[in-house]
């Protein structure tokens, strides 16, 4: 069987597992009141007006493995599969968070532990820092103490940007057609296969899950996405070139690092702003980039699709710079995330003067 037709019946297969398997959940979390309720001390923060039940992640999981596993017998490479049992321990540790809260420090624990894990059982380490802070190649120590930081800011990420109808899902579909591409061209067939398998289960899970959102994906969801992300970024840093059939990746580092921006500048927003207001930077409040949009007046449908196209520009950004090399390359595209950043911030700022000065 060609790699191409291996790819459209996993993102098939994915597809319809997704769907089959939401439908039942949300009835199954409905008849068990296991739900997203709008109380208790989260209350303030919560958007959603009704009890959402939450384990959409489950629905998101299942595609997505059950399809990569039974299409990738095909393949004759080597299988990422160990990352899977890593993965599997985060969603379970996500899921329990779901249905019985969790202290924030000791799910910090949890996730170096799994870091931990992940590094030393696949070595897929941040290696070379290509210049910044006039550092090159890291020490091995150095190397794996920033990639557990890395993959532990992306589990935590994608896990917080999870906050309005549709946004977590929506960016992951976007990001793992990205990296999904730029695997196939690169000949990773097993990490493309696994993007495929993903994308489908979100397609799938995304008919629920866009506004107004019957399901959300929840802890374990949103933990098992930023697992999968810290992964694929990884492993898409390692690639030194990528020849497509009608341009040529030179920087997959830049594009990397793109894909995952909006999720990591918005933790890195929230937890800068926390901090200056001399607060937790763990304490829940509605400092995100897609409350701010709320604020501007945007439904959620409207903000999901600003953040979508602000992610491809942002992707559209790095590839027309990655020509200025490695280094230039990652703090243009850095630099244009914290300039778009910054102009969301003031615009929000300028509108909550406006509304204070006319109140």
């Amino acid at each position: 069987m060609y790699n191409d037709e291996i790819m459209m019946l996993a993102f098939a297969g994915s597809i319809i597992i997704s769907i089959f398997s939401t439908d039942h959940i949300i009835g199954f979390s409905n008849r068990h009141g296991i739900v997203d309720a709008i109380g208790g001390e989260e209350g303030e923060r919560k958007i959603h007006k009704k009890a959402v039940p939450n384990l959409g992640g489950i629905c998101v999981f299942m595609a997505s493995m059950f399809t990569y596993f039974a299409f990738s017998d095909y393949a004759n490479v080597l299988r990422p599969d160990k990352l899977f049992s890593i993965s599997i321990l985060l969603f379970f540790i996500g899921l329990k968070d779901d249905l019985e809260s969790i202290h924030p420090w000791r799910r910090f624990v949890y996730e170096f532990v799994c870091a931990f894990f992940i590094i030393y059982i696949t070595d897929i380490r941040i290696t070379n820092l290509y210049g910044i802070l006039y550092i090159n190649t890291l020490p091995y120590l150095a190397s794996f103490v920033l990639t557990s930081v890395f993959i532990v800011a992306c589990i935590n990420a994608y896990n917080m940007i999870d906050g309005i109808d549709g946004l977590l899902s929506s960016l992951s579909l976007l990001g793992t057609i990205v990296f999904g591409f730029m695997f196939y061209e690169a000949g990773e067939w097993l990490w493309s296969l696994l993007c495929v398998s993903i994308a489908g289960s979100l397609v799938g899970f995304l008919i629920f899950n866009w506004q107004p959102a019957k399901i959300f994906m929840g802890n374990g969801g949103s933990m098992f996405m930023g697992t999968v992300f810290a992964c694929m970024s990884l492993r898409m840093i390692q690639l030194v070139h990528i020849e497509c059939s009608y341009f040529t990746i030179s920087m997959p580092v830049t594009i990397a690092l793109a894909v995952i921006a909006i999720p990591i500048f918005d933790m890195l927003s929230v937890f800068t702003i926390r901090i200056c207001h001399k607060q937790s930077p763990f304490k829940a409040d509605k400092r995100h980039t897609h409350h701010r949009l709320l604020d501007l007046g945007l439904q959620h449908w409207h903000a999901v699709l600003v953040l979508a196209f602000t992610n491809i520009l942002i992707i559209g950004f790095a590839y027309s710079v990655q020509e200025t090399g490695a280094l230039k390359s990652i703090l243009f595209t850095l630099g244009f995330c914290l300039f778009l950043d910054l102009l969301l911030i003031f615009i929000h700022y300028n509108k909550f003067q406006k509304n204070l000065k006319y109140s």
